[in-house]
């Protein structure tokens, strides 16, 4: 039974300043198998390498070295340079997002990079790493990013110009961007993202499942219930599961949140013929029990851990 891949979640989040040219270095000096970012597209159609929509203050200082008051500007209404003058390499002290990684290590002077040079740190490196690539659009919001079509083609625009086509793996949690890179480059891997599906049930869900507020929560439920605008027609009361309606659109697999994979989720998957990753592992118990299930693919923020559920699988 083979080993799952070590997938360094925004490079290893645990670890280094997500989503920098840093924390990708260091997530292959530990000899990871991949990492995970995330990308919009730039004013000036630049592809970058950013989680959220605007620039967050809790990781962005400006040209002055000041934190943010506030969250910032949108990416797609910045052009790369403005983009590259804030420093991104340090989380604010005191912040909720701080606390949630005490063992990270700060890296000064780090910008937010563009694709094209993740995807040179890789070659750069000799190794066979696979970037998966986060397609972020918006689909609560569609003014507040780039349309899924525009992102699908900025993005394969950039893989084919770096002959990186075959080392990509994209995942989104707004299909109509996977679906559209694969109608572009049908070669392209494409692992459709769910949410976690106690956010789609009638009680509660744990809080460890990091549901959004009552008020967004309901909008989701809301929407899924009238069509889950995400899910581009492939929703899940259509096709009886979201594993099927991923494999309905066109996935070559599935990428849920962790704690949704389960001995008999992954039977469908494989039933489907889909291969499948888990989003965001960090408890070691996690990363062996998913380790021992079988699952293809791990993505976590602490890519050192991985080293103990990964040798129990021989």
């Amino acid at each position: 039974m083979k080993k799952p891949l070590n997938i360094a979640h925004r490079g290893g989040a645990g670890l280094r300043p997500e989503n920098t040219l840093a924390a990708f270095a260091h997530a292959l000096d530990l000899g990871v198998d991949g990492f995970e970012l995330d990308v919009h597209v730039a004013k000036d159609g630049a592809v970058v390498v950013f989680h959220d929509d605007r620039l967050k203050p809790e990781i962005v200082r400006d040209t002055n070295g000041a934190w943010l008051d506030r969250p910032g500007p949108l990416i797609k209404d910045l052009t790369l340079a403005e983009l590259q003058s804030y420093d991104i390499g340090r989380l604010m002290p005191g912040t909720a997002y701080a606390a949630r990684y005490p063992d990270y290590v700060p890296c000064d002077g780090e910008h937010i990079p563009r694709l094209a040079d993740v995807i040179f740190l890789i070659k750069r490196s000799g190794g066979s790493e696979r970037l998966w690539i986060e397609l972020k659009t918006n689909f609560t919001d569609r003014s507040r990013t780039v349309s899924p079509k525009v992102m699908a083609e900025a993005v394969v625009r950039v893989l084919k110009r770096e002959k990186f086509i075959d080392r990509a793996v994209l995942v989104g949690f707004d299909w109509p961007a996977l679906i559209a890179a694969k109608k572009i480059e049908p070669k392209l891997t494409c692992l459709f993202t769910t949410m976690p599906q106690s956010w789609f049930g009638d009680a509660p869900p744990p809080k460890e499942h990091g549901a959004p507020p009552k008020a967004e929560l309901e909008a989701l439920r809301a929407m899924e219930r009238t069509g889950a605008p995400w899910a581009a027609g492939f929703n899940r009361a259509k096709y009886g599961s979201v594993i099927k309606a991923a494999k309905a659109a066109g996935a070559d697999g599935w990428f849920p949140f962790y704690a949704d994979v389960t001995a008999d989720t992954l039977r469908e998957a494989r039933d489907e013929g889909l291969a499948v990753g888990a989003w965001t592992v960090n408890a070691p118990n996690d990363l062996r029990r998913l380790a021992e299930l079988g699952v293809d693919g791990l993505c976590t923020d602490y890519p050192d851990r991985l080293k103990a559920p990964r040798a129990v699988r021989k």
